[in-house]
């Protein structure tokens, strides 16, 4: 046995001698079990109150309702300025769109089983707004536009952890909803809502109505 060896033997045997006089020692297992067992106590009630914060970050969904509306005015050509007014909390956000088209997106959390005989109510939370252009051309070498229209949840991501965990239990469903793409146009407004089929984009002047007619 080349002398290099001895240290590494001493340490391990030094090391297993207090392992098992540790381990052999029953006021220690009882510590360890209790502080493990308060360890997973305190992430259990982490979890739940991130969780519990993430929720409430999400509106209630009824039949149908507006959740925002949007009216736009021409900076120039394939750039328009877009003011968001959310239904929720009666804040405007104001934006630069770039293209010719635009998009809302909407995260939507339903619960189901237990968890909705309990009186849990399907919640949502506007994810994104973005722009588009007509030709994909323009769509490949022009600037994109995309906006975040709400704060990110703490902690982890509650749509995409229940988007994961719904495949294995039937508690809870994720869904995302995105409306369908609109022409932007200088004047018009539109109204945002939120129906059981998902988000949909109604013209609420005659600027709005004649860009979609002349789209389509």
């Amino acid at each position: 046995m080349q002398w290099i060896t001895a240290p590494f033997a001493i340490i391990s045997v030094l090391a297993l001698v207090a392992s098992l006089f540790m381990l052999l020692n029953k006021e220690w297992i009882v510590g360890w079990v209790k502080g493990s067992i308060g360890m997973v106590l305190l992430l259990i009630a982490v979890i739940m109150g991130l969780t519990a914060l993430n929720v409430n970050g999400y509106q209630p969904v009824r039949d149908e309702i507006t959740v925002a509306t949007i009216s736009f005015d021409k900076v120039e050509r394939q750039l328009y300025k877009a003011n968001i007014v959310i239904a929720s909390s009666g804040s405007e956000i104001p934006f630069e769109i770039h293209g010719d088209l635009w998009q809302i997106d909407a995260r939507v959390i339903k619960w189901k089983g237990l968890l909705a005989s309990l009186g849990g109510k399907p919640g949502y939370k506007l994810d994104r707004i973005q722009g588009r252009y007509y030709t994909l051309e323009d769509e490949r070498s022009k600037p994109r536009s995309v906006y975040a229209l709400s704060n990110p949840d703490i902690g982890f991501d509650l749509w995409s952890s229940i988007d994961s965990l719904s495949r294995h239990i039937q508690w809870f469903d994720a869904e995302y909803g995105s409306g369908t793409f609109l022409p932007m146009a200088d004047g018009a407004l539109f109204t945002v809502q939120l129906t059981p089929d998902g988000l949909i984009a109604r013209p609420e002047n005659d600027r709005a109505n004649i860009a979609i007619k002349e789209w389509e």
